[in-house]
């Protein structure tokens, strides 16, 4: 159980670099959402900086002092909180974010220079660095960390729908490998319309040049788990690795919910504890393309893409145009027969996909010039029109497989 000032929210079974098929209208509509804080709409536009205060009136020339201050005390929908490199030190306590906007009214908290702006805290016992709880909200470009080495605990925590979560660096989210979990981003029960795109999701309960913290047993942690059935969850261009205890991507509702179908698309999933992509429960007829998933299963040996979780139908999942090879349970497991076309497998140390490749996130992966993963993603339902690093998709004669498109 997850602790939001005092509540407790329940979890089901299941469970970045180093720092430097659903409907096509619905894809269209859940992806449209993450472009918005591109080109934000015409409202107010408040302003944090780490040597502010909260007595200020959140302008350009005195701003405030903390993201979450200004986001539910100042704005209305449609505005924009704008926030100054710094770090936010939110001491035991969490950055809780509860204003809502309105549809086509979002509001939006952004960091000023994407992943200048650090949000931490030392919270312990099972609880969250970041609380989004309003609706209709942006949230975009920050770094947020655990500076705790105790708890079980999650970095964004969703408990409300109309959610984007872009552009972030999540590491260093602290587990003590029990039952009630933890994560890099957890979207709970009855969260539909959330968005996570191009964020670096690392060292979850992994420490830096040591081991996996939790054992084989250990199914809590996740990178990102999306533990919903609500509808419009979009998982795309985000980079997952070194997640101990858990998967790099574990989504899926609960038994006896409703189907609702899910897009996990353009993700580079790597060296993660557990196992790589994970569809559990109320996934069928979800689409996972244009994945790479290397190496997974370090721990407990578990699949690149494992859609077989308690007997879940997954005979309608999409799984094509994805590249995965070497995790230790194998590369694909199903109870089913999901619709698979396209797929590759290259083994990373070839040294003909990346630029740089190196298992431990110390990599540069970007395309190699001539990678098997260029030209080779699917343009179906799901795929993200922009990479991880804002460029445009596609280029060239085809969509790229992973989180970066090639500009060739």
């Amino acid at each position: 159980m997850v602790t939001i000032e005092g509540n407790p929210a329940p979890r089901s079974v299941v469970s970045g670099l180093r720092h430097y098929g659903p409907a096509a209208a619905f894809v269209a509509a859940a992806l449209s959402l993450t472009l918005l804080l591109r080109r934000n709409s015409t409202g107010n536009t408040y302003y944090v900086s780490s040597t502010g205060s909260d007595s200020n009136p959140c302008t350009q020339t005195s701003p405030c002092a903390t993201p979450d201050y200004a986001v539910n005390n100042k704005t209305a929908a449609g505005d924009t909180v704008q926030v100054a490199a710094g770090t936010y030190d939110y001491g035991s306590g969490a950055a809780n974010f509860t204003k809502s906007g309105t549809a086509g009214n979002y509001i939006t908290v952004s960091c000023a220079t994407r992943g200048a702006c650090k949000i931490q805290s030392s919270t312990t016992g099972n609880t969250t660095v970041v609380a989004l709880e309003g609706n209709y909200m942006n949230f975009d470009g920050f770094e947020v960390t655990n500076t705790s080495a105790a708890g079980n605990n999650i970095g964004l925590y969703v408990t409300s729908s109309f959610v984007n979560i872009t552009r972030n660096t999540i590491h260093h989210i602290e587990t003590d490998c029990g039952s009630s979990g933890g994560g890099g981003i957890e979207p709970t029960h009855n969260t539909p319309h959330v968005t996570m795109d191009s964020n670096l999701i690392s060292d979850i309960g992994w420490p830096d040049g040591g081991s996996p913290k939790c054992t084989s047993s250990t199914v809590q942690t996740d990178g990102i788990l999306p533990e919903t059935n609500g509808a419009g969850i979009v998982i795309t261009n985000n980079i997952v690795y070194h997640v101990s205890g858990g998967w790099g991507i574990g989504a899926g509702g609960q038994p006896g919910q409703s189907q609702a179908p899910i897009v996990i698309s353009n993700n580079l999933v790597f060296s993660n504890s557990n196992g790589g992509i994970l569809i559990t429960y109320t996934g069928d007829y979800s689409t996972v393309t244009n994945n790479i998933v290397l190496n997974n299963g370090v721990v407990r040996a578990q699949c690149g893409i494992n859609t077989s979780i308690d007997s879940s139908p997954d005979s309608h999942i999409l799984e094509a145009n994805n590249n995965v090879y070497g995790n230790a349970g194998g590369d694909y497991c199903s109870t089913g027969t999901p619709i698979q076309s396209n797929n590759i497998s290259v083994n990373p140390a070839l040294g003909t996909t990346f630029a740089n490749w190196k298992a431990d996130g110390s990599g540069d992966y970007h395309q190699k010039a001539g990678s098997p993963t260029i030209n080779n993603g699917s343009s179906s339902a799901g795929a993200p029109p922009v990479d991880f690093d804002g460029n445009p998709r596609p280029q060239g004669a085809g969509y790229d497989i992973g989180a970066y498109e090639s500009p060739n």
